[in-house]
């Protein structure tokens, strides 16, 4: 199994989507109780998303699926409904409701963040985006880059910004010089296997895969369910500094 140290860790940089946000829930709540299926709390939502995110894995790993492709998307959107009940008749209309925005904000995700930071660990963002990952984070009250009334972070790195897309480990060169530091020092934080966990071992990086479900158990990269497990593992570093 491929660990982290965290006696090694000097930073450590998120992913944005599947880490503080996830795709809004409100759409498709909506179109399955006009289906006569009810989902009245957010967890089987939350849950919908990991399923989506195992299925691409295994899309990728045992069909070859391009991360980039139609079919990509389309296995990810079948998981999540089949996991909320939805049969394959009603697939093809409910797709038009998941991922239109990624809004829903993980707060306990959130707040562990927030700690991380005012321990004084350095940190920064990473995310294959659409060119406003900054203002998402400000106008969702993640974080900011800098100074201000939001938890700072060195920098907020977004794909469609710099023109490198996950897996590409380039894309975490700006964090890395930003942070000052090597990259077998950080540690990156993401949801999926081939753009999160592909992409920081390529750069170099210490990663871990948030897997509330316990859907990877059978992969052999480090995995935690959420950012609290990630600073109690950060603990003894953390107290020692």
């Amino acid at each position: 199994m491929t660990t982290f140290d965290p006696g090694r860790v000097s930073a450590v940089i998120f992913d944005i989507g599947g880490v503080f946000t996830y795709p809004t829930f409100h759409p498709v709540r909506h179109t399955l109780s006009a289906w006569g299926i009810d989902h009245p709390d957010d967890e089987p939502f939350l849950r919908a998303h990991h399923a989506g995110v195992h299925a691409l894995t295994l899309a990728r790993r045992d069909r070859g699926v391009s991360g980039h492709s139609e079919d990509y998307w389309y296995t990810y959107d079948h998981a999540y409904g089949a996991k909320l009940g939805v049969g394959e008749e009603r697939m093809a209309e409910l797709r038009t409701s998941i991922r239109t925005d990624w809004d829903w904000v993980h707060l306990d995700n959130v707040a562990a963040f927030a700690r991380l930071v005012k321990s004084g660990l350095p940190t920064a963002l990473v995310s294959n985006n659409d060119g406003t990952a900054a203002e998402q984070m400000q106008d969702l009250g993640i974080c900011q880059i800098g100074p201000g009334p939001l938890p700072s972070v060195a920098t907020i790195v977004d794909s469609a910004i710099v023109g490198i897309l996950k897996p590409d480990p380039a894309i975490f060169a700006p964090a890395l010089e930003a942070l000052d530091v090597e990259p077998g020092r950080a540690l990156y934080i993401g949801d999926t296997v081939y753009a999160d966990v592909d992409g920081a071992l390529a750069a170099g990086m210490q990663v871990v895969q948030l897997d509330p479900f316990d859907d990877h158990a059978d992969f052999g990269h480090a995995r935690l369910p959420d950012v609290a497990a990630v600073e109690a593992a950060l603990a003894e570093r953390l107290f020692a500094d």
